[in-house]
């Protein structure tokens, strides 16, 4: 280890086949690694990961050299995916009446793909996370305005809760109406658990998610419990490990909306998701170094093929985000995720002789066939070692040799012979076939969002981004495809870029009746002092102003438990209002919290008007209903460390020093004898034209005849077509 490199920075994101890890040094110099992810011990992988990237250095070294470990983990996905089925066992205490609102949810088409929605009708429900005999309801109400209507009946708590324990439940989990207006029964309630049973976990929504709508409430509150005991368990065990290696800072954890907190205080909801996150930072880091207004990130991993846009003014929020299949009430940065991957398995139809790949996946255990742990079915990563575009005995830099015989024994038999192909035909059409599925899902975003896409930049990462980023590129009139030399690991990369952040929402359910309005703008005449004073006096801007406060000074709170001084710490404000009448809510950016003047009210709600006409016209203004404040959100953030990359001076556009060989490669029906280089030798301003492969140790890219790479000043690549 050269003595310069003071100290690092160690990333980690937790996938569903392998778990990857960033060393990023002081020197802007990096190291990656990648290990097999252990659903069933995640602790292991963890260290198995960094025990990769440190190859070059030492072990030993490095946990004391750190400033900062960060995590971002799939436990809570996994636990939700196992429960009712072998996972968490846990109770769900609600108001009397509102014991089937978690089971008849909201709608069927939640979390199914476009295929699947069209046929509803034969679409079974997603299952729910309690069955309906561990749901005990109580006497109790709270009404619109916080006030309570039927006191709690306690001798109908004691009762559900003895029925719940004697079942066997490890947790439980209490969501009543109207909550986050009025806690006071919730509260009760868990005090009561308590001095029943001491010790026994219980989550509560008016601390877990004290917002409007009952549902993703309530499913929030749910999930929150379920993967609270899990994750607090692996991420104490992993704190104690990193102190006993020498580690002197809290671990980090990602969260789902883009920020990074202490494990020792993170909410168990926030993690979900959170992985895929990380290359969303890590996108907007680069935006912000290169000057780009747009980018799209496309994250190819092993199972799951995952999208973020980024435009101008950066990713939105989502306010009640799908996931698998259960509306929950956590903001998270949207990620569109579809099953496609290295691991994606192929199969030939007998009877339609069709082929289809994904979405099912050979996951990490027992893998690709290639990878000789036992997998059978031919997957993608088969295909691409079949046509040479990845060296089997260079994977992961030669620590797993590959088996290219027995991927194309098995491409040869369950695909090429039913279909009357070649085996080469074959893995190619597996291979266009998953790509076109990319692709598909790209164009359609880019579609539904109205992206011009020639004024965005796309990222491509993931262990087989590069592989595959020009095959699902390919004509969608991209400005350039860029790929970081360390895509293969790119999300735990951006999670280094992110900052310590803390989001806090709350919904006062605040109503500002009609007021005159332009019959020709449809917007509020904002000078009428007389009805603007009124809004001000009435009770619902009194509670408004009350849960700012509380929120702000929540959101502070935690950021200083955090070690982040309170002068350091930079707030922002939002929230989401609709015009009465109307079921949704639009996000609005505010430039503070209270309203104590008339002025602040009238810049609140011109922010309501802009933002609603962007969103949908002003023909769609519906002033006549007033304006209905349902919830509000603080985020606090302050800057965490963040990674220094090395900007490298001009050598050159002559790339033959990276050269390592050639061989053949299969490309567009044919073998092509095509030109191999190390892409850790390629240097700033290099020229790569294909068809050409370019080798990392965790990674491959791929480059058709059609396209040029060239190295740019942080030797991330980019890819752009060849011009003849």
């Amino acid at each position: 280890m050269s003595s310069d490199k003071k100290e690092c920075m160690i990333y980690l994101d937790n996938g569903g086949t392998f778990t990857d890890s960033i060393i990023v040094w002081s020197d802007g110099s990096f190291e990656t690694g990648k290990a097999l992810t252990t659903p069933d011990n995640l602790e292991k992988c963890f260290f198995n990961t960094i025990a990769s990237a440190a190859e070059k250095s030492s072990v030993k070294e490095i946990f004391p050299r750190a400033s900062v470990i960060g995590y971002g983990t799939t436990l809570g996905t996994n636990v939700m995916v196992s429960a009712g089925q072998g996972g968490p066992k846990i109770g769900f205490i609600t108001t009397k009446g509102s014991e089937d609102r978690t089971i008849i949810m909201r709608h069927r088409a939640a979390g199914l793909s476009r295929v699947e929605a069209m046929h509803l009708i034969a679409a079974e429900k997603a299952p729910p996370l309690i069955p309906r005999g561990l749901i005990k309801g109580v006497a109790e109400r709270v009404d619109a305005r916080g006030e309570v209507v039927i006191p709690l009946n306690e001798k109908e708590v004691k009762k559900g809760v003895k029925e719940l324990v004697d079942k066997g439940v490890e947790g439980i989990a209490v969501g009543m109406l109207w909550s986050f207006l009025n806690p006071v029964h919730e509260r009760r309630v868990r005090e009561i658990i308590h001095e029943m049973h001491p010790g026994l976990p219980v989550a509560i929504s008016c601390e877990v998610a004290p917002t409007f709508r009952e549902l993703p409430r309530y499913m929030t509150t749910i999930i929150d419990l379920l993967i609270g005991k899990p994750l607090r368990s692996l991420l104490s065990v992993i704190s104690s490990k990193l102190v006993e290696l020498g580690y002197t800072n809290p671990l980090l954890v990602m969260q789902a909306f883009g920020g990074l907190s202490q494990a020792a205080i993170v909410k168990p909801a926030t993690t979900l998701h959170s992985g895929p996150v990380g290359g969303l930072m890590g996108i907007e880091f680069f935006k912000k170094i290169y000057g780009y207004e747009n980018a799209i990130g496309s994250d190819v991993g092993g199972t799951s093929f995952d999208i973020c846009v980024s435009p101008e003014k950066g990713s939105p929020l989502l306010r009640e985000p799908i996931i698998g299949r259960y509306e929950i009430s956590n903001s998270m940065r949207e990620i569109i995720t579809i099953g496609a991957g290295g691991g994606s398995i192929a199969r030939a139809n007998p009877i339609t002789k069709v082929l289809t790949v994904g979405p099912d996946s050979a996951g990490s255990t027992p893998g690709p066939v290639c990878y000789g742990f036992g997998g059978t079915e031919p997957t993608v990563s088969d295909a691409d070692v079949v046509l040479g575009r990845v060296d089997p005995d260079y994977f992961l830099g030669g620590k797993i040799k590959l088996n290219r015989e027995k991927a194309a024994k098995a491409i040869e038999e369950k695909i090429a012979r039913p279909l009357g192909m070649t085996t080469e035909e074959a893995a190619e059409a597996i291979c266009k076939i998953i790509d076109g599925k990319m692709q598909a899902t790209l164009q359609t975003r880019i579609a539904l969002m109205g992206i011009d896409p020639d004024k965005f930049v796309c990222f491509a990462y993931g262990g087989m981004g590069a592989a595959h980023c020009a095959g699902y590129t390919s004509g969608l009139g991209l400005q350039k495809v860029i790929i970081p030399p360390y895509a293969s690991v790119f999300c735990a990369f951006g999670a280094s870029t992110a900052d310590i952040t803390h989001r806090n929402e709350r919904s006062p359910w605040l109503s500002i009746p009609p007021m005159p309005f332009s019959s020709e703008t449809l917007r509020l005449y904002l000078n009428d002092a007389d009805s603007l004073e009124q809004v001000l006096l009435q009770e619902g801007m009194q509670r408004y102003n009350k849960m700012f406060v509380e929120v702000e000074e929540k959101a502070i709170n935690e950021m200083e438990s955090e070690g982040v001084s309170r002068d350091v710490i930079k707030l922002s404000y939002e929230v989401f209002a609709r015009y009465g009448g109307q079921l949704w809510e639009v996000a609005c950016k505010v430039p503070h919290g209270r309203i104590r003047t008339i002025d602040e009210l009238r810049s609140l709600l011109r922010s309501f008007e802009d933002t609603y006409e962007k969103e949908y016209g002003l023909g769609a203004m519906s002033p006549r209903g007033g304006i209905e404040i349902v919830t509000i959100a603080v985020e606090a953030k302050a800057a965490g460390k963040k990674p220094r990359l090395t900007k490298h001076k001009y050598v050159g556009t002559d790339s033959s020093p990276a050269l390592k060989g050639k061989r053949e490669v299969y490309f567009d029906g044919k073998w092509m004898n095509t030109s191999i280089y190390d892409m850790h030798r390629l240097q700033m301003g290099n020229v790569v034209e294909g068809p050409a492969i370019i080798e990392a140790t965790d990674t491959t890219l791929v480059a058709p005849p059609d396209v040029k790479v060239t190295v740019d000043e942080y030797l991330n690549m980019v890819m752009e077509p060849l011009k003849k």
